[in-house]
């Protein structure tokens, strides 16, 4: 299982989970998760992670061991509360959290967790200590959450745990509270959990990491991993779109047109499969798996995707590139090798533009803006603005197989500014809820883009754009430039070299000769 689908589930929706009602309440996780998927991945969601916590207040986090409680009146109080107890919490009046409906169930789960963990106290000392630790942990570190009747509470723990505070995260799940359990170098001991008793309790195992990081030192490199946009999100089907949808509108309301514009684009990779770039083509991005925004940014699912291959049934072929080509929102390339058609060709004169960047990487801003010099100079200033910050993010050169060096960077620069003219009206005519703007490029010979081209590419794919590479031989254009964590790669059931689009458009009668008779 990926990385992003185990965070994914944490936070899905009670609506994704199927059965909640206000009777039944919350329907909550509980998942252990040991080792990780993709070492950068996993530190990606850690930092997506971290960004939700901020914004919200109904999760609780701890990154290591849980202290013992040390504050004595909090004790005496709850040593004084039990001197009623007669193996039963739920009986007790007593106040852990302020919600009273939780408070109810947190006593119940504590009364199932003893019932069936009687076994591990020796005696009734022991057990009334296990039992005024959980209650001081629950009224420190629970007690001031908000928790409101649309979304399951949280705890989060990174870490290797104790069995006691297996069994405090035991309670609070069965009191309906969604547990993440991250332990990315070993297997915990989680005998004193009953696996078998538990529904919605799930143990997941992928390799154990040999980094041994903290839960701060990940969440930093997850926020480089973000801000170089290595991050993919996993379809599932043309019903995700519909109920993407739905959800959107009742929880966020209509988004009316160009409500969005004042907010920047932050790009999410979506990994798919062929058939479903067909399907979510031409859909908003509003209805897109992963879509979102708050006040600052909008979070918007793109494709960038290569197809090596065709099909051997030539008029399937045929028709997936017609359903690509003849979207009002596409923009059509067959590549000769040629740069020119993605962007002014770059001459020794225009060198002239290293004074616009920084030894550090970082653009004079200033000097670009509104300068009828360049292509983008008709967009508005935030969306040059926000170009020129991403193209400021490509220049850190960790997105490309070899880095950048100066040379690299003018030329890069060079090519977003003189873009050419088609790709700046699709930007100016973006409506970021709307459809997206699309790039197709054909290559039917073994062309190999430059390198200031598949800077181009991934700008456009930053700001929005989706972009999909066709290559009928399968050979290897774009992934010898740029990270293979960039980009989906396909490969259909034939390769064909130097195949192209007059052959397809014209002279259908060559695709009998070879693959045989059509269907």
């Amino acid at each position: 299982m990926s990385d992003a689908a185990v965070f994914e589930r944490l936070f899905s929706s009670q609506a994704d989970r199927g059965n909640f009602t206000p009777s039944k309440g919350f329907l909550s996780y509980f998942i252990l998760y040991f080792g990780l998927n993709e070492e950068s991945l996993y530190n990606l969601e850690i930092f997506k992670m971290s960004y939700k916590i901020d914004n919200r207040k109904d999760i609780a986090v701890f990154t290591g061991n849980i202290s013992n409680p040390n504050d004595f009146d909090t004790i005496n109080y709850f040593k004084d509360k039990l001197k009623s107890y007669r193996n039963s919490i739920e009986s007790i009046d007593i106040q852990l959290v302020k919600n009273e409906s939780i408070n109810f169930k947190i006593k119940q789960s504590m009364d199932i967790v003893l019932k069936e963990n009687s076994k591990e106290f020796a005696n009734d000392r022991m057990k009334e200590n296990f039992i005024i630790k959980i209650m001081s942990w629950i009224k420190e570190y629970i007690g001031s959450l908000t928790i409101d009747k649309i979304d399951s509470p949280k705890i989060i723990f990174y870490g290797e745990a104790k069995k006691h505070e297996l069994l405090f995260f035991d309670v609070m799940f069965l009191a309906g509270f969604d547990v993440i359990y991250l332990s990315p170098n070993k297997k915990t001991d989680i005998g004193v959990l009953d696996v078998k008793r538990q529904n919605n309790l799930e143990v997941i195992e992928e390799r154990f990491s040999t980094e041994n990081m903290t839960f701060e030192d990940r969440k930093e490199l997850g926020r480089k991993v973000e801000k170089g946009s290595v991050k993919k999100a996993y379809t599932v089907g043309a019903q995700a779109s519909e109920r993407i949808g739905r959800e959107l509108m009742e929880e966020s309301g209509f988004i009316k047109p160009w409500q969005l514009q004042d907010r920047i684009i932050k790009n999410l990779l979506l990994s798919t499969t062929v058939d479903e770039i067909s399907i979510y083509w031409s859909e908003p991005a509003k209805l897109r798996p992963g879509f979102g925004f708050d006040n600052k940014l909008v979070q918007m699912p793109v494709f960038l995707t290569k197809i090596d291959g065709i099909y051997r049934d030539s008029s399937k072929y045929i028709e997936f590139i017609n359903k690509l080509k003849n979207s009002e929102y596409a923009y059509f390339i067959e590549y000769f090798g040629r740069p020119g058609v993605f962007s002014k060709e770059f001459t020794r004169a225009d060198f002239g533009m290293s004074f616009l960047i920084s030894a550090a990487g970082k653009i004079e801003k200033k000097d670009i803006l509104n300068n009828p010099e360049y292509q983008t100079s008709s967009l508005s200033i935030n969306t040059q603005i926000m170009i020129l910050d991403k193209v400021e993010e490509l220049f850190e050169g960790n997105l490309f197989t070899t880095g950048l060096d100066s040379e690299e960077r003018i030329k890069g620069l060079h090519a977003v500014l003189n873009m050419d003219r088609q790709f700046v009206r699709m930007l100016n005519n973006f409506d970021y809820s709307g459809v997206t703007p699309k790039l197709v490029v054909f290559v039917g010979k073994d062309y190999i883009f430059p390198k200031e081209t598949c800077f181009l590419i991934l700008l456009l794919s930053k700001v929005g754009f989706d972009v999909v590479v066709l290559t009928p031989g399968g050979e290897n254009n774009i992934e010898n430039m740029i990270s293979g964590k960039l980009i989906d790669i396909h490969r259909l059931e034939k390769m064909e070299y130097d195949l192209h689009m007059n052959n397809l458009d014209k002279e259908v009668p060559l695709f009998k000769k070879l693959f045989g008779k059509m269907r």
